[in-house]
Order: C-alpha cells, then sequence, then structure tokens
C-alpha cells in the first residue's frame, strides 16, 4: 500500500515496486479510479477512515509505505499556517496526524504489516515538538516557535512527528519492521504551494541541484525490498542504503508516546466532528 503514488518520489517507487512483481494499492489525491487506486486525502481524517476500511476488505497489506507530503505556505501576513479540514495545521494534518490515523487503522489486527517504511528528512534534526502545545493549540501548533510563520521550519517539525511516530510504532507493532527513509533532497511537487515567483526562480537550480524523484526512488525500494533489510533494527533512520542516527528528540520514546496520545485524541474528534 502506497499514500502519495501518482507523483513525485511515491509514483517513481511505484514503477520500481512494479517491476518487481509487486501487488499494489494506491491511496492519492490524484487518483483514476482504476482498481487498487482510491481517492486519499491524508490532511481530512474522515478521507482517511474510508480509505483505510477499502483497504482492509482485501486484507491487511504486507508492506506500507507512506511518500505523501505537504509543505503549506501559510496565510500571506506570515502569521498563521493554513489549516486542514479538520481545523488542524494543514503541514501538521498531512504529513504526521493523517499518517498516524491511517496507520491506527490497522491496529489490533489478527495480521499485522511486516514492513512500514515513512519517506522523512533530515529536516527532523531542526524539528521542535511539543505535544502539549499541540494539545493546547487543538491541532494548530506543533511548538511555540517565535517570530513569523516559517513554511520550511514547520516542514522540518512535522518530519520530526514522522520520526517519533516510527520510534513509537516500534515500540507498538512488535512483529512489524519500521523504517524511516530520508531521499535527500528532490525535485518534487513538495514546492508547488510555494508563490509562483519563488518556483520561476528556483526552477533552474532544483532542475540542476537536486535529485530526481527516480534517483531518490532508489533509496526508497532499497528499504522496502532489498534482503539485506533483514538486519537493520525497526525504528532505523535510513539514507541511500544505510542506517543513521536521527535526532536525538526523533529517539525520545516518552516525547513519542506523548504524540501518539495527543494526535490519537485528536484523530477521534476529527472522525466524530
Amino acid at each position: 500500500m502506497v499514500t502519495g503514488g501518482s507523483s513525485g518520489i511515491g509514483k517513481a517507487t511505484v514503477a520500481r515496486l512494479k517491476d518487481l512483481g509487486a501487488t499494489l494499492v494506491l491511496g492519492g489525491r490524484n487518483n483514476r479510479g482504476l482498481r487498487n487506486e482510491f481517492y486519499l486525502d491524508l490532511s481530512d481524517l474522515k478521507s482517511v477512515e474510508r480509505f483505510t476500511r477499502a483497504v482492509k476488505e482485501d486484507g491487511v497489506p504486507d508492506l506500507i509505505l507512506s511518500c505523501a507530503a505537504e509543505i503549506y505556505c501559510g496565510d500571506p501576513e506570515g502569521a498563521e499556517p493554513d489549516l486542514s479540514t479538520d481545523g488542524y495545521d494543514a503541514t501538521f494534518a498531512t504529513n504526521a496526524l493523517g499518517l498516524q490515523a491511517l496507520l491506527r487503522g490497522f491496529e489490533g489486527e489478527a495480521k499485522q504489516p511486516e514492513k512500514v517504511v515513512i519517506v522523512a528528512s533530515k529536516l527532523e534534526r531542526q524539528g521542535i515538538i511539543d505535544p502539549q502545545v499541540i494539545k493546547e493549540t487543538r491541532g494548530r501548533r506543533m511548538n511555540r516557535r517565535e517570530g513569523k510563520f516559517d513554511s520550511v521550519k514547520n516542514y522540518a517539525d512535522s518530519k520530526l512527528c514522522n520520526q517519533l511516530l516510527a520510534t513509537t510504532l516500534a515500540e507498538r507493532w512488535k512483529n512489524t519492521k519500521v523504517l524511516t527513509v530520508s531521499p535527500g533532497m528532490v525535485d518534487t511537487g513538495l514546492w508547488r504551494n510555494f508563490p509562483p515567483w519563488f518556483q520561476t526562480i528556483s526552477m533552474p537550480i532544483r532542475a540542476v541541484a537536486l535529485r530526481t524523484p527516480e534517483d531518490a526512488a532508489l533509496g526508497v525500494t532499497f528499504a522496502l525490498a532489498a534482503e539485506e533489510i533483514e538486519g537493520v533494527e525497526s525504528g532505523s533512520f535510513m539514507v541511500d542504503g544505510r542506517v543513521e542516527e536521527c535526532s536525538e528528540a526523533g529517539r525520545d520514546k516518552e516525547k513519542g508516546r506523548m504524540l501518539w496520545d495527543v494526535c490519537e485524541e485528536l484523530i477521534v474528534d476529527g472522525i466524530n466532528r
């Protein structure tokens, strides 16, 4: 099962997985209505719930790959983040909260996925997460950063959420190998929410300096399918086929459990609203 499989790194990884003979279930906002393709908007918790139900009709997937991600740029004054359908910070909702909502849909099943791979980022090392702030603001803020809203820092915060989710999931799902993979800086649609002038100016730089989605898919596919992964510990952070140490904050098991519990409250509230 792949989220974000219709574009960018997800699309490139799907092509490689097809070459390896995988049977795929895809979720995304650009699905074409084909068999085993379902609409999924991770920022909308009801959409996540419908998608999970549809997938489970054919059983629990052996492998889950999370590629879907967004950077939302906030209001023009730089004071507030964009909000999701459910009223949460849209970057947090798409990159972190929706992913946990999706995964919790498979918790408690007789069969668990063999592996969960989350496309992560080294930017998590710059992230700041305060579960208490998330709780107090009802998901509108991930911390108390001073100054104007910064979309890239906000994205880094959401990727730290991903790392903490992996740390927690490795504890909760003992029979599932959970890995995060940093693909490096990649020229994908992740830049689409930036102002048009920024996209125009940065386009030649991105085309030359950043990796292609096809290059980035190599490390992701390795984490999913390589025999060498058998010896890698669950909860590991991987870069180009090798294990690296994520941030100390990303390995904080207590904070990971706190974040899981706070997100659980937000998920239940969003679904029942």
